[in-house]
């Protein structure tokens, strides 16, 4: 009986002992946010070509369609799809994570 009792305060000294040790680890940023950007460009970067190129055939055909009257509109089409970063970085894929 004295054994059991010994044993039973030895594994509760290590459980609390093991407990009051515990720290929530914090994500070191780095390797895994670039090579997640280096993913998403795979398909972001392409993408982002087509609708840049589509972008200009459409707002080409609209100026030509309205011969050169309607300026505007294409210029909202290719705003839309060329403007802003062609490629994500990092610090992106950070922010996107932090954000949910």
């Amino acid at each position: 009986m004295r054994q059991r009792r010994s044993t039973s305060v030895i594994l509760a000294a290590v459980l609390l002992a093991g407990c009051a040790t515990h720290y929530r680890a914090q994500p070191a940023p780095g390797a895994d946010d670039r090579t997640g950007a280096a993913v998403v460009n795979v398909w972001y970067v392409p993408g982002r070509a087509l609708m840049c190129g589509g972008s200009a055939l459409l707002a080409g055909a609209v100026l030509t369609l309205t011969l050169g009257q309607d300026y505007e509109g294409p210029a909202r089409l290719m705003h839309g799809g060329c403007a802003g970063p062609w490629t994500v970085g990092a610090k992106e894929v950070r922010n996107a994570v932090a954000d949910q």
